[in-house]
Parts: structure tokens; C-alpha cells; sequence
């Protein structure tokens, strides 16, 4: 079950599916499909052995497997080709689209546009067949508290059709890039991928990026370069993509950001960390009246229009107009 689909409070339930011949590989870890298939009870050997009586799990033999997100993302149709073709003709179509991410954050165009640039990608190189340069972006949000880096993130994990969230404090080395577990019942060795694994091809956004341990940190160091992570665990070798961007948030140290020092003396981070970060910006949160006025008011006027009885008196217009063009 995916988190967003289950009542509050309740954790999601899981099936093991028994997938063979042509269904194989057709889903990636972190895919959202619809399986139809024989809800089947198998005899269980081992659990039978430990309980001694006759102990049966069930299980799902997959008959077809459909993949959910694809069909958004490629299937285009006519009218979507033609409104594309005709939005890249406007002029200033960049401007625009900087100006639609994130619309209820005031100002930041610096980083709204560095977003853009993301979540459009890059074109990734490759030299001859022998040198790979990635096409990925990787930027890094390091700003005072309080001004919407955390809500740049939930935006981006909103509008893009893949992308996985986590924080500093609650992710570990194996959680980000991919560890091994043993099997309870077949007691084999057993690779299961993290974040930036599930968020391949997308982006994988890392908040409180300042809070992780340097031993977490320098997990991802190969995955955010060569965006590929190599294993070599209990008789496992091999190597998952993880072609993904990586949007981090971080505060100052201090908590405020000092621009009388440079910008590696403001943040807790090695240089070889940061040297991987294409887009390094920098949100102050600057005592100006005019800043606060225009802030305060460009607030206020959101809350106006979003307001629930706003809604209901616009609802409740246009039902007039369109009853008044009936008539």
C-alpha cells in the first residue's frame, strides 16, 4: 500500500507476489502497480519445523502486472503536443515557468529558477563510449530558518513525477543508498535499495542535509558523481543506478547565515561534498521594512484568495453565470 492511500494512523500492509517468464522486470523497487492475479496458501517447511504443526503463508502468483506514472509522463496525445509546441513559442517562456513553481513563496527566484533547471534535467554526455558525465543537476538550499526551504522541497515532491523525500536525521548510509538483508524465511541474502535507488531517473530531495552523520554523508558521495551505487556485501557484488538529482537543505551553522565569512565557513559540510553540488544558494532572512511590507502583504493577499468562504462565493458565481448563459 502506498502511504498516502492508507488511513492516518495505520502502517502499510504488504503481500509477497510471485512474479515469473515475461512479467520479470517489467516494475522497478519504488513503482506503484496494479497486480491481478491467484491468491494462493502454500505450505510453509521451515515455519512448520519451528512450530511444529502445519503452518500455510499465503501469496499472490502474478498473472499481469500494470505499471502505474508511465502513462502521464509519456503517453502525450495531440492536444498536450500542440499546447508544448505552442508555450516553447511564447517569448519570455522561461520567466514563466520560473514564475509558476512555488507560487504561494514570495520572492527566491534565484532558487525557484535552479529548481526549474532540475526538474527539467540536463543532457547527460558520454565521451567516445568511454567517459560518462552525468546530466543531472544537484543543488544545495543553505538558508536561515524560516524561509521555505522545507516548502521548496514538498513542492518539488508534488510536481515531479518522481521523487523521494527524507531528512537528514532520520536517514542512514543504508537507507540512502542500498543495503543487504537476510531473508526470515528462506534465510537468504537479500538486496534491497534506498532513497536515491527508488528515486532513479527523478530527484531525491534530502532535508536537514546539515544534521546526517559524516559516515551517512559519505555514502552518497559516489551516487551524487557517478550516480551509480557499487555493493560488495556477504557474497553480493553488484552495482545499482542511481540517476537521480539531489536537492539538500541545510541551515548556517549558528543557525544564521554570516556573510562577513565565505561560504565554506557558514556551513558544516566538507569540501568534497560540496564540490558536487552544481547550484549552491544562499537565503538570507534580511531586517529591510520594505522586504517585510511586500512580504507581509503578498501573505495576506494569499490567505485572502485561498480563503474557504472566497471559494464558495466564486463557486457560487460562476454557477450563476453559466445558469444566466442556459437561460
Amino acid at each position: 500500500e502506498t502511504p498516502g492511500s492508507i488511513p492516518p494512523g495505520r502502517v502499510p500492509r504488504q503481500k509477497e507476489v510471485i512474479v515469473t517468464y515475461d512479467l520479470v522486470d517489467i516494475a522497478r523497487p519504488g513503482d506503484e502497480i496494479e497486480v491481478i492475479g491467484i491468491f494462493k496458501s502454500k505450505f510453509d517447511y521451515f515455519a512448520n519445523i519451528n512450530h511444529g504443526f502445519p503452518v500455510f503463508k499465503t501469496e499472490i502468483e502474478a498473472n499481469n502486472i500494470k505499471r502505474f506514472g508511465d502513462e502521464n509522463v509519456i503517453e502525450l496525445t495531440d492536444e498536450d503536443k500542440r499546447r508544448i509546441r505552442e508555450t516553447s513559442k511564447l517569448p519570455q517562456v522561461a520567466d514563466k515557468i520560473v514564475n509558476s513553481i512555488a507560487p504561494s513563496i514570495y520572492g527566491h527566484k534565484f532558487v525557484k529558477r535552479g529548481l526549474a533547471l532540475i526538474m527539467f534535467g540536463g543532457e547527460p554526455k558520454d565521451v567516445g563510449g568511454k567517459h560518462r558525465i552525468r546530466g543531472d543537476i544537484n543543488m544545495l538550499l543553505l538558508g536561515d530558518p524560516g524561509t521555505a526551504k522545507s516548502q521548496f522541497l514538498k513542492y518539488v515532491e508534488q510536481a515531479f513525477h518522481r521523487a523521494v523525500y527524507t531528512t537528514g536525521k532520520g536517514a542512514s548510509a543504508v537507507g540512502l543508498t542500498a543495503g543487504v538483508h537476510k531473508d526470515p524465511i528462506t534465510r537468504e541474502w537479500t538486496l534491497e535499495g534506498g532513497a536515491l535507488v527508488l528515486a532513479d531517473k527523478g530527484v531525491c530531495l534530502i532535508d536537514e542535509f546539515d544534521k546526517m552523520n559524516d559516515q551517512d554523508r559519505t555514502s552518497i558521495h559516489e551516487a551524487m558523481e557517478q550516480q551509480s551505487i557499487s555493493i560488495s556485501k556477504a557474497g553480493i557484488v553488484t552495482s545499482l543506478q542511481a540517476r537521480c538529482s539531489v536537492v539538500a537543505a541545510a541551515n548556517p551553522i549558528g543557525g544564521v547565515y554570516r556573510p562577513q565569512h565565505s561560504f565554506n565557513d557558514n556551513v558544516d559540510l566538507t569540501d568534497p561534498i560540496l564540490s558536487r553540488f552544481d547550484i549552491l544558494t544562499v537565503i538570507r532572512d534580511e531586517a529591510k521594512e520594505e522586504d517585510d511590507d511586500a512580504l507581509a502583504t503578498f501573505v495576506i493577499n494569499s490567505h485572502m484568495k485561498n480563503h474557504p468562504s472566497i471559494r464558495e462565493m466564486e463557486s457560487e458565481d460562476t454557477d450563476e453565470l453559466t445558469r444566466e448563459e442556459t437561460e
